[in-house]
């Protein structure tokens, strides 16, 4: 295989539903591409047996939001290992099913003009009930195709918590060339989450008006600001989408993730991320004194996630 996906867990609110929706997706991705899984607090005894996923148990970390940490700590794995080489990197959600068995090469065709590719055009929420996958009701397009019909990029990024209201999203599953990914990372120091949307906003020339909607400190925005750059030299607008059908196994409520006000927690110009969170020998963010207030703020909003 030719492709390779990271993907990211942590369950600070331990929800028995995220350790399924897991066990879930990577049965039906492992069929399709390899697979890097970065996890922190995972039964590794449940997970489906394949010679085509490497596992990277994280014993310690924070209670922050870790997934482009871990997503970079992935990065990090394949610059070290030489056993294989990869062309193209995908970065999915723990709790998405890929329909199909197509995209993969809908996918390659996509990078001939484009240089990051949001890899469906449909995404279905469901729950894990007794019989199987149920339906919620909530259906989203992917963002690109809200720019040609109803909402364009300045009022998307300048408008915060307007996805879910707009129908469309921009994560769950984005994909490109190994040296594009390479070259730009992923936005670690989202520690409170927004990452796939800083991603395309920077993709596309953004990232100064997302980071302006958000209530970000000085020393946060002007990462946001300098990664922002970095990506769009590389990326140059030239973002696309595939059509494909996925299916989002939703854990908890949305109106609990308080997308809109969440950052207020880090909002204070005296939280510098360097003073406060360390890489530890893992990869993983890890407090240098978890007794502090900003750790407690963080840590109570996401136990209050219940996702």
């Amino acid at each position: 295989m030719d492709i390779v996906a990271i993907l990211a867990y942590f369950n600070f609110s331990h929800a028995k539903t995220r350790h399924a929706a897991l066990r879930v997706a990577l049965e039906r991705l492992r069929q399709q591409v390899d697979i890097i899984l970065v996890c922190h607090g995972l039964p590794l005894e449940g997970l489906p047996p394949a010679d085509n996923m490497r596992v990277i148990d994280i014993p310690s970390a924070a209670t922050v939001w870790q997934k482009e940490r871990f997503y970079n700590t992935a990065l990090s794995y394949l610059a070290r290992e030489h056993a294989r080489n990869y062309n193209y990197v995908i970065r999915a959600d723990a709790d998405i099913l890929f329909s199909g068995s197509d995209w993969p090469a809908r996918f390659r065709d996509s990078l001939q003009t484009c240089r990051l590719v949001q890899l469906f055009d449909r995404v279905e929420d469901v729950r894990i009930g007794q019989n199987g996958f149920e339906p919620t009701g909530l259906v989203r397009k992917s963002m690109i195709d809200s720019w040609e019909s109803d909402i364009g990029p300045d009022e998307y990024f300048s408008t915060k918590g307007i996805s879910l209201r707009a129908g469309c999203s921009p994560g769950f599953a984005w994909g490109a060339r190994t040296s594009t990914i390479e070259a730009i990372g992923f936005p670690d120091f989202m520690i409170l989450g927004g990452g796939d949307k800083l991603l395309l906003a920077s993709g596309m020339g953004y990232a100064d008006t997302f980071i302006q909607a958000l209530p970000l400190n000085r020393s946060l925005s002007a990462l946001g600001s300098r990664w922002g750059e970095r990506v769009f030299r590389t990326i140059e607008g030239r973002v696309d989408r595939i059509e494909n059908t996925i299916y989002h196994i939703v854990q908890g409520d949305y109106g609990d993730r308080r997308y809109a006000k969440r950052h207020h927690l880090i909002r204070d110009d005296r939280f510098i991320i360097g003073e406060y969170l360390e890489f530890n020998r893992h990869g993983a963010w890890e407090w240098y004194e978890p007794n502090n207030p900003y750790a407690h703020a963080i840590g109570g909003y996401f136990r209050e996630r219940k996702d």
